[in-house]
């Protein structure tokens, strides 16, 4: 009976349609600008959801022609409907250019370890401040309190800055000795610094004044948590964190065969994403291997052996799924994972898969492109077979618009009734780009979905779903008259019965 139902649910799925949900160069009501270069990061925390914006070769930053020392920093923007408007609801201004991590943590211990009477949830921005001339260089964590920010100071330098105080990632970690809750963040070559709860500061975080592990040659760009162990990267290697009272750090897979000669604005090994082994009941890591300008976006799994390791095991090169699915271009560079392996539902396809983001210089094939870039914002999709397809953002794009490029990040909608993917990007690349950041979302709709929203008036449905489900319909299900569901939620039903 179930797949009789599948299959008549599906037959009312349209293909997903796109909508413009932000674009740079707007204001919001309160008459504040919303421009920036790029979309970083989007998060979903307390029922909203937040994008935090970078200003980085934006022509409303003084560094690259505006002149208005107050205008052109990081902002972090928010959305609190899928049919409201975005609004300004941080402005980080003195020289906070790049708001390189926007992630919510929920601290469930005290900085003793012990046990929260109610766990903390709190949305985090990192980011770093110089003015490139003088110093210092303050790399900074921005929580949100209610409607404020209060602003803790992670580590403090002097110049150069950019790579060196670069924050990519952050993970809550406990540690398997002591039991102590660790917030463990990456502040560029410097190292990884943990920080602790404490509700009686403002920011309610206690940084450590020396990191756990640093100097490093190549600033980490991903951290994750898998069987139960802190893992790292940087450049080439793969580290995990040794517990305890002082605890130590050793390589855990080198990639150093595959390439020594690693670019710091590249990375080497990106997006670090644990995925689940339901079989084998442990956890496998994705990652996208970037070492330099001679990139292709090798997609490589680290499989957990016997001997404390990991097996690596080769899944896909995108750079060839462009050439095939832009017939007549070559791909020379194609960088990507700019955060992680995003783990969504596909309603289409009755199954989880994992989307990644990336963008490609090509060549040939006349298709619309920005120096040098596709002008298209592509992702890929891997399903739990491991194979990949490709997907763009809004579909296609005309040589006559406004160029996409990147696809950096993506989340799942947290409005209720919006069965939905927000997606965003952008990346300068090193040239000029001022108000190119932007935020589409992807609507999954059924038909007779009236407002393109992603949900549907039950009676719309329920004389058809009833010729299969018959009773079992109204044992299963809890609905009124004018009751309105997601493609999700409907889901979710089938699973019940």
């Amino acid at each position: 009976m179930k797949g009789n139902i599948i299959f008549l649910l599906f037959a009312f799925l349209n293909a997903q349609e796109w909508e413009s949900s932000f674009s740079a160069g707007n204001y919001d009501e309160n008459n504040n600008l919303m421009g920036g270069s790029e979309v970083l990061h989007l998060v979903a925390h307390k029922n909203r959801l937040f994008a935090s914006i970078s200003y980085w070769q934006d022509e409303s930053n003084i560094w690259y022609g505006g002149n208005n020392t107050n205008i052109g920093w990081s902002q972090i923007i928010s959305l609190d409907g899928p049919n409201n408007t975005w609004s300004v609801d941080l402005d980080l201004d003195s020289y906070y250019l790049r708001p390189e991590i926007l992630k919510e943590i929920i601290f469930t211990k005290n900085a003793g370890g012990n046990l929260l009477e109610t766990p903390d949830t709190l949305l985090i921005v990192a980011a770093y401040s110089s003015n490139y001339i003088s110093g210092p260089v303050i790399a900074s964590a921005f929580v949100r309190n209610n409607n404020d920010w209060d602003q803790t100071i992670i580590h403090q330098g002097s110049l150069p800055a950019d790579e060196d105080y670069s924050l990519r990632d952050m993970e809550l970690y406990t540690d398997q000795i002591t039991g102590v809750e660790h917030l463990l963040i990456s502040v560029g070559t410097k190292g990884l610094f943990s920080g602790k709860y404490n509700p009686s500061i403002a920011g309610k975080i206690e940084w450590s004044p020396e990191p756990e592990i640093g100097p490093l040659n190549i600033r980490p760009l991903g951290i994750a948590i898998a069987n139960n162990f802190l893992y790292f990267s940087s450049g080439n290697k793969l580290y995990v964190r040794n517990d305890g009272e002082n605890p130590t750090y050793s390589i855990a897979h080198d990639f150093s065969d595959l390439s020594s000669n690693i670019n710091s604005d590249v990375g080497g090994v990106r997006g670090l994403t644990v995925i689940k082994n339901e079989n084998e009941n442990n956890d496998s890591m994705i990652l996208m291997w970037c070492p330099n300008g001679q990139s292709k976006g090798l997609i490589f799994r680290l499989e957990p052996n016997l001997n404390g390791g990991f097996n690596r095991v080769y899944e896909t090169k995108l750079s060839l799924l462009v050439e095939d699915y832009l017939p007549g271009a070559s791909v020379n560079y194609l960088l990507g994972a700019y955060n992680e392996f995003l783990k969504v539902f596909n309603p289409l396809e009755n199954e989880y898969v994992h989307i990644v983001g990336f963008e490609s210089t090509i060549q040939g094939g006349n298709y619309p492109s920005w120096n040098g870039y596709y002008g298209g914002a592509l992702f890929a999709v891997r399903n739990s077979n491991a194979e990949y397809t490709l997907e763009q953002v809004n579909d296609s794009i005309s040589f006559d618009e406004t160029p996409l490029v990147a696809t950096r990040c993506y989340v799942q909608s947290p409005f209720n009734g919006e069965s939905a993917i927000y997606f965003g990007g952008f990346d300068p690349n090193g040239f000029l780009s001022t108000n190119k950041a932007w935020i589409y979302k992807q609507i999954f709709s059924l038909s007779g979905d009236i407002n393109n929203d992603g949900v549907i008036n039950i009676l719309d449905v329920l004389q058809l779903v009833n010729l299969v489900l018959s009773s079992e319909y109204e044992e299963n299900a809890d609905l009124n008259s004018d009751s309105a569901v997601s493609i999700f939620d409907l889901l979710q039903l089938i699973d019940k019965i």
